[in-house]
């Protein structure tokens, strides 16, 4: 695979609009690092809550459109893509039909997040009830639910279901004794795992690497399972295309 054309399908990057950059400065300095790490294309997610103060959807299009301009005008070759990460609850289906809530880059797709603490049962019955509306739910970083810690088989259930895993790569470094890292590490490599994102929100302690996780990775997992989560099933996002 070439190392220097990544997909970023989680980020915070738009100016002002949640807890990630805050203004265009920062959303320049954060593309000026994704431009290093080989990053050509980020879907812009900021958080979408039923009820909260979310920035309305033309808001984040014109916004889009602002950053992909000063982003050219500063010799930055990314494509950006509209998006929201969505907190579920039983009112995110109306915002979606209403397009008040965003799916990713105007595909199927949809980046989905819970409590950290959810059930179970909550967190299945909804990704059950985005599916049944046609949607396919991408269930934002696995590594902090709780309910699936440890379980494997229920992550298998979720997958049958008809949803898609993203992982954190931030999540997935660590040296030999880092157990989190190490466990998060054994969910990629059985092929639980189908996309890894930077869930980028600054440049310090939550920068958006891509160039550094995959490196990491591509000493010890096949090239071919690499090449599938980097590159083509994010790449089934912006065609519109089933995994």
């Amino acid at each position: 695979m070439c190392t220097n054309e990544f997909i970023d399908i989680h980020t915070h990057i738009l100016p002002g609009v949640d807890d990630g950059a805050e203004n265009l400065v920062q959303t320049i300095e954060m593309l000026q690092q994704a431009k290093q790490q080989g990053i050509k294309t980020i879907i812009a997610t900021p958080h979408y809550t039923c009820g909260g103060r979310n920035k309305p959807a033309t808001t984040l299009l014109e916004l889009q459109e602002q950053v992909q301009m000063e982003a050219a005008r500063h010799d930055i070759e990314i494509q950006i893509l509209p998006g929201n990460e969505l907190y579920y609850s039983d009112g995110i289906l109306k915002a979606l039909e209403t397009g008040e809530a965003l799916t990713l880059a105007a595909s199927r797709y949809v980046l989905v997040e819970f409590s950290p603490s959810e059930a179970y049962q909550t967190l299945y019955r909804g990704l059950g009830q985005l599916i049944l509306a046609g949607y396919v739910p991408i269930l934002a970083h696995v590594e902090r639910y709780l309910c699936l810690n440890k379980k494997e088989e229920r992550i298998k259930d979720v997958i049958n279901l008809g949803a898609c895993i993203q992982m954190n790569g931030a999540s997935l470094l660590g040296g030999f004794f880092n157990r989190e890292a190490a466990y998060n590490k054994k969910l990629v490599r059985a092929g639980l795992v189908h996309f890894i994102a930077s869930d980028c929100h600054n440049t310090g302690h939550r920068p958006p690497l891509m160039k550094d996780i995959y490196k990491n990775l591509e000493k010890s997992f096949d090239a071919s399972l690499l090449q599938r989560i980097f590159l083509e099933n994010p790449m089934k996002i912006l065609d519109d295309k089933y995994i």
